[in-house]
């Protein structure tokens, strides 16, 4: 593994492209994109049917918010033109063929997001702060009109005619633990307080939509699994049962993951650990699976008539805009849209296997990711997701092909906390965070190295945000671990539910177990941290700090302050010195052992 050989840190951090809140309106496809070519500004991308895509915002203003710490929702598509929320939580409108022009201004910590259309070219906004949500509708000269004011959390409003539906939840609790479907009067001259339609502390709603038939559909966990629902005369039917997860958790507004074909055919997506399928629900009742191709799909359902439009992956390729013909009778193979495989790539993707470990509490499931080469034992990087409530989907993921590039073996773990596997696996990790996930990746760890993949001395573990205190967490323990890296990583639990943005702190405060805050003093192997000096996340002093002490204890831990990085290192700069000091602090670790 000398210097030269494998990706470069300044290629792959140039290929992390994002697609997001893709949906169909007025005719053509519309999603969000950001790429490295535009300093990572996010742009509403708009495509007609041949494919061809063009900004459809300028890059001088960058599309996002941080409504509930995570933004989503982030545009919306009228008649007359876009609506969108800049990356300062404020409201633009721009008009068909037009420039942006900022039509509500946010007051204090407010920020816009969730947005929907609503009659007349208008829009629905949920509209929050530190203490108060609101759902209002704006006219198009920027007239705001409120419509259900909560000391609690709003989401996904949605109107048919004069019906308002909506999604609300307590702020001591997360949407995807409890949470209630709402309806309301928008006529009414008096602010609403709705009325419950389904849901509970102990049912999760997400995702209402109406139907082309008039009736409300939604998500639910009822079952122990997000399924498909609608309400017809007062009554909850399943549209279609299914022993998995149809939605992810709602870490951000604007998810839609099931859509209406012209016939009347729900298409939805059925989460099965790593993989997404995507299923087609007849009006009798029928199913068939379409785009077998693919093999992971967001939770952004487009169809505009036959055809569907998702953001899909497959285990070679990353994520893109694919379509699929909803009128052939066989299962139609997605298409990408608008454009050919990529050339000049100066490393051929090597696909995953779909592995298990088997452990005293159950058998793991991780992605194992194999340089070329035979059996030989390799060094090894176990990889825990952040969230925790995140999946591993497969897919193409050029950061983990960089290592696999450079001579590792790559696993990443689908440890309990994560979504996809129902209620139950989600809310396993709930009192037991920095313990349970910190023993499903030692025990992929163990596992790889029993069977002799992994070379002694050379297994590593690398997460971010939460994954980064599963990583700090693992390094506290013997074991397997030679060295850990913590990139924007949590360090005290407690101190972070202090400090985090009011949507997550019932997340932290439920999660929160006996491992508590990280100590130097309790550290057993080197360790890099990796932080972003403009984190709202996780906090770059905390992290600093940490790594001054450690540090201080022993030389052979380091750390990387990126100045004015965020939480998600977005910058391709970031990325980039990311990238390269992890690789060479193995390496460090690597020769030290061998010397």
């Amino acid at each position: 593994m000398t210097e030269g050989i494998g990706l470069s840190p300044a290629w792959v951090a140039r290929k992390l492209v994002a697609y997001d809140e893709l949906r169909a309106a007025v005719g053509s496809l519309w999603w969000l994109q950001s790429d490295p070519d535009h300093g990572g500004c996010r742009r509403v991308m708009c495509a007609d049917r041949s494919g061809t895509a063009v900004a459809v915002t300028p890059p001088e203003v960058s599309v996002g918010g941080q409504l509930h710490a995570y933004g989503g929702g982030a545009f919306a598509v009228t008649s007359g033109g876009v609506w969108f929320v800049g990356d300062d939580g404020s409201l633009f409108r721009q008009p068909a063929g037009g420039t942006p022009e900022r039509i509500v201004s946010t007051v204090g910590s407010e920020q816009y997001g969730d947005l929907a259309p609503a009659a007349e070219g208008g829009l629905l906004a949920v509209r929050g702060d530190d203490t108060v949500d609101e759902i209002v509708a704006v006219s198009p000269v920027g007239r705001t009109r409120v419509l259900v004011r909560s000391r609690g959390f709003l989401a996904c409003p949605r109107q048919a005619g004069d019906a308002l539906a909506y999604v609300k939840w307590q702020r001591d609790r997360m949407p995807w633990d409890s949470s209630r479907l709402m309806l309301a009067n928008m006529r009414s001259d008096a602010i609403e307080p709705g009325r419950v339609v389904v849901g509970g502390p102990e049912e999760s709603v997400v995702q209402p939509s109406w139907g082309p038939d008039g009736l409300l559909y939604f998500m639910s966990d009822r079952t122990g699994w997000w399924n498909l629902y609608r309400l017809r005369d007062g009554v909850v039917e399943a549209v279609a049962s299914i022993d998995a997860d149809c939605a992810p958790a709602p870490w951000e507004g604007g998810y839609q993951s099931y859509g209406f074909a012209a016939d009347g055919t729900v298409v939805l997506t059925v989460m099965k650990g790593f993989t997404t399928d995507l299923l087609a629900v007849g009006v009798e009742g029928g199913r068939r699976r379409l785009g077998s191709n693919l093999t992971s799909v967001k939770p952004y359902i487009a169809v505009d008539g036959h055809v569907l439009t998702v953001i899909g992956s497959t285990a070679s390729s990353p994520p893109a805009i694919w379509s699929i013909d909803l009128a052939a009778r066989a299962d139609s193979p997605a298409v990408p849209l608008g454009r050919a495989s990529e050339s000049g790539v100066p490393w051929t993707p090597v696909p995953p296997s779909l592995e298990t470990a088997a452990a005293a509490n159950g058998p793991v499931h991780f992605l194992l990711h194999r340089p070329p080469g035979g059996a030989r034992p390799v060094p090894l990087l176990v990889r825990a997701h952040p969230g925790p409530t995140d999946d591993v989907p497969l897919r193409l993921d050029w950061a983990s092909q960089f290592f696999v590039s450079h001579g590792f073996a790559v696993a990443e773990v689908l440890y309990r906390g994560s979504t996809g596997l129902g209620r139950a696996f989600r809310q396993a990790l709930h009192g037991h965070w920095g313990d349970y996930d910190v023993d499903d990746c030692a025990a992929v760890a163990e596992h790889l190295r029993t069977l002799g993949l992994a070379m002694p001395g050379a297994v590593f573990i690398g997460g971010a945000s939460a994954g980064g205190y599963t990583a700090l967490q693992a390094a506290c323990r013997p074991g397997p671990f030679s060295a850990a890296t913590a990139t924007s990583a949590i360090i005290d639990p407690a101190r972070w539910e202090l400090s985090v943005p009011a949507f997550q702190r019932p997340h932290a405060a439920v999660l929160r177990g006996p491992a508590g805050a990280v100590k130097p003093s309790r550290i057993r192997c080197p360790v890099l941290v990796i932080h972003g000096s403009a984190d709202t996340i996780t906090s770059a002093d905390e992290a600093m700090q940490f790594a001054q002490e450690l540090a201080a204890l022993d030389a052979n831990h380091t750390s990387v302050l990126l100045e004015g990085g965020d939480h998600y290192l977005s910058a391709p700069a970031d990325r980039e010195q990311a990238l390269r000091a992890e690789l060479d602090f193995y390496r460090r670790i690597m020769s030290r052992s061998t010397s």
